[in-house]
């Protein structure tokens, strides 16, 4: 009886400390017999969500208990997207849940919604978090980077909060350099290490040179401030940013003076960011052209 009841703690214990989840090979460890788990399974105590991944009845399901369910059922690693919810990068995790399994891997059925890729991963990019297997976040915050459409957003939090630097992004990517993402994991790491004022506005300038946009001078001094480019006679001011981890708190206060300052004064300010310049390039066109033609109308 006392060993029974040991073990029935143990099985509860573990269950609370891995929200609800538990694998048939798991509950064997713990020393339940093949007959106890399929007895709490047509109990209904025990929900069953893959082959042999279970969900207890008095748990429910959670963020979390969705990527163990995965990671179990698979015996993959959590990666990109989910990885990033489960470093606690993102609020909610998005679905599908993202995972990776061996190349040698069999397919398995489970009930949690998944987008399973084959790869392995150097051991210098593998952690374990909550007791889950996973990417470590220098590799998580580049591959969902890489497939987040605001992926330059979820790096720029990263290391502004010091949780990765530039350094250690730069090593899981050459780690990683020919897997799926790094290609647009590569740019944006790239500019976030190289990325000047002085760089970002030769890019604007080559910009404005391929789309033959005349009528502009750059670096231009107005009401004791610098402008990166204006067009005088339209009176519109153009101002780029760049990475936020780059820039204080101080100088983000500065640009919101510089464009009240504008805007009192008559002229039309508008800020392109490095993101949009690469990523989205059409937009920043027409933003421009619609705001020039505009200015041009009412001169």
């Amino acid at each position: 009886m006392g060993e029974q009841r040991s073990k029935a703690v143990k099985v509860a214990e573990f269950l609370a400390d891995h929200d609800g989840v538990i694998s048939t090979d798991q509950a064997r460890h713990l020393g339940m017999s093949h007959d106890e788990v399929y007895g709490k399974s047509i109990a209904g105590l025990w929900v069953r969500h893959a082959h042999s991944t279970f969900l207890s009845a008095e748990h429910r399901m959670t963020d979390i208990a969705l990527l163990r369910i995965a990671a179990l059922a698979h015996g993959g690693v959590i990666d990109r997207v989910s990885a990033a919810s489960l470093h606690g990068l993102l609020v909610d995790l998005p679905t599908p849940v993202t995972l990776s399994v061996a190349r040698s891997s069999h397919g398995a059925r489970c009930a949690v919604d998944t987008t399973v890729r084959r790869r392995t991963f150097p051991a210098e990019d593998l952690a374990t978090v909550r007791d889950v297997r996973t990417t470590a976040l220098p590799l998580t915050v580049l591959a969902a980077a890489a497939d987040l459409d605001d992926g330059i957003a979820i790096m720029d939090r990263a290391l502004q909060a010091r949780r990765v630097t530039l350094t250690q992004l730069r090593a899981a990517l050459d780690r990683n350099c020919g897997a799926y993402g790094m290609a647009k994991a590569r740019k944006l790491l790239a500019s976030a290490e190289d990325l000047s004022e002085s760089e970002l506005e030769r890019k604007f300038v080559r910009f404005l040179h391929r789309h033959k946009i005349t009528g502009w001078r750059q670096q231009v001094w107005f009401g004791g401030r610098r402008l990166d480019f204006v067009w005088p006679e339209l009176q519109i001011a153009v101002e780029m940013h760049g990475w936020a981890f780059h820039h204080d708190h101080t100088r983000w206060e500065r640009d919101q003076q510089t464009t009240n300052m504008l805007s009192k004064a008559g002229w039309l300010p508008l800020i392109f960011t490095w993101e949009r310049l690469e990523f989205a390039p059409d937009e920043v066109l027409r933003e421009l052209t619609e705001a020039i033609d505009l200015r041009q109308r009412v001169a």
